[in-house]
């Protein structure tokens, strides 16, 4: 249990990249960024954290997970602190925020991620579900505390000096309670490259780069969407917030439900919810409430994507795998990540709607 709770306080403490969209515009205004800047900081986390999985996922059999936890505390927090005395400079924030910080990422949630599972073997889905729940929620607490540290009248810097001290410390302090079991499958069943030319793999890295393609085009422009159809900004607001909290229990409830039903039934169910949920949201006229409950049903499905994926990972190749096979289809979100926000931007200057 201590290792679960470990590992979920790490993914919260990890997952706050997803809040960097309040601090954007204090960089824009005190810095003199422009808005490509800001944007490729987070395309560079995007690209170095699942590559890191993949390191991480190579040095599992040499590096101990308590080992692995300490090294994402040192790159996460050393990269928030290097960001936090730039004093704006793009290129230490990008140093920092974006390759070490994403660096630090990459360890943690492959060491969040597979550990925990282990310990819980037949309960592979809601344990997978509890631990990336932490990774989704994290978005809504940080944002929260920037947002509070902001109306204060701290500047950006102190904040980037705040999470390196705080969350960097609580990944380190929290690493000392995570360990594998004894008895944790010892044995792998198949080398890495004969599992990525298989047709299971193939479907996997394919689903999750559809599902979270699907659901990044629509998170990344939730307020315009609203907002070009008249909807007031506090409800924008409400929908985002209800959006992040949807992915959150989302999470959850797939991971508890996938371990009673078989993922061919569980991952259909979920992207066909996530895309009724997109698919309404461009096809029916929006007000205030249909607009809160088509981002709530959008996040439900979205979340899906982190936990499925993950579970059906360990589920066909096996749990002594995961931390091999699962940084590969990742990859997908990934790509997802870099394409999914810039697709939706596209559309809608091609088109000048939403729609």
């Amino acid at each position: 249990i201590l290792t679960v709770v470990s590992s979920f306080i790490i993914m919260l403490s990890l997952g706050g990249i997803y809040a960097r969209s309040i601090i954007v515009p204090e960089l824009i205004r005190e810095y003199n960024w422009t808005a490509v800047q800001s944007q490729l900081i987070f395309g560079v986390v995007i690209a170095v954290f699942p590559t890191t999985m993949i390191l991480a996922g190579k040095l599992q059999h040499r590096l101990s997970p308590r080992i692995q936890a300490i090294i994402s505390a040192l790159f996460f927090g050393s990269g928030y602190l290097i960001s936090g005395y730039s004093e704006g400079n793009f290129y230490l924030i990008l140093l920092g925020t974006g390759i070490m910080a994403g660096i630090g990422t990459g360890f943690g949630y492959m060491t969040a991620l597979t550990v925990p599972v282990k310990w819980f073997p037949e309960k592979k889905g809601l344990i997978t579900g509890i631990v990336s729940a932490g990774f989704g929620l994290a978005a809504v607490v940080l944002t929260y505390l920037i947002e509070h540290a902001l109306d204060e009248g701290v500047d950006s810097m102190e904040i980037f000096r705040r999470i390196g001290l705080g969350y960097g410390g609580l990944i380190f302090l929290f690493s000392f309670f995570i360990r594998k079991p004894q008895a944790a499958e010892a044995t792998v069943l198949k080398g890495t490259k004969s599992m990525l030319r298989t047709r299971h793999f193939l479907v996997l890295v394919s689903g999750i780069f559809f599902g979270t393609f699907a659901g990044l085009l629509v998170l990344g422009n939730l307020s315009p969407i609203g907002a070009d159809q008249g909807i007031e900004k506090h409800t924008l607001m409400i929908g985002v917030s209800v959006f992040a909290i949807a992915n959150f229990t989302g999470r959850l409830s797939w991971g508890w439900i996938s371990d009673y039903v078989n993922a061919h039934t569980c991952i259909p169910i979920a992207l066909l919810i996530q895309a009724a949920g997109i698919f309404l949201m461009g096809y029916l006229p929006l007000n205030g409430s249909l607009y809160i409950l088509l981002s709530l049903l959008t996040g439900f499905g979205f979340g899906s994507n982190f936990v499925l994926f993950a579970k059906e990972s360990a589920s066909h190749f096996g749990i002594a795998n995961l931390g091999a096979i699962y940084p590969f289809v990742f990859l997908g979100y990934a790509r997802a990540g870099i394409l999914g926000p810039l697709t939706g931007g596209f559309l809608y200057d091609l088109t000048g709607s939403f729609h």
